[in-house]
């Protein structure tokens, strides 16, 4: 397969893995559970990431890259809802300290 080819098919594998990872609201709300994790990574998203490997048929050095950047945006997505977390909670503190005093 040419090079062309090759890197469209992990273009393709990349988007589908940030489609299933996608941030959303469903994300920021969820509790997380703990979750077995593999390297860094909660057992289902490894799942996500064999089966993206199977369906492009990914060879060895192109499972690695994709491995590399879903650790990074899973990693980003955390770092991102724990800091929208902490905004929430300081709103929170604002409104409600607001809330108490008589006006």
């Amino acid at each position: 397969m040419d090079i062309q080819t090759r890197k469209s098919i992990l273009w393709d594998a990349f988007e589908e893995l940030k489609t299933r990872w996608g941030a959303d609201e469903k994300f920021l709300e969820r509790v997380e559970e703990e979750e077995l994790t593999v390297d860094g990574l909660p057992e289902s998203k490894v799942r996500d990431l064999i089966e993206l490997r199977e369906k492009y048929q990914l060879d060895e050095l192109e499972f690695l890259f994709i491995v590399g950047t879903a650790v990074g945006l899973y990693q980003g997505q955390k770092q991102v809802k724990e800091i929208l977390q902490r905004r929430m909670s300081a709103l929170n503190e604002f409104v409600s300290s607001l809330v108490g005093r008589e006006l």
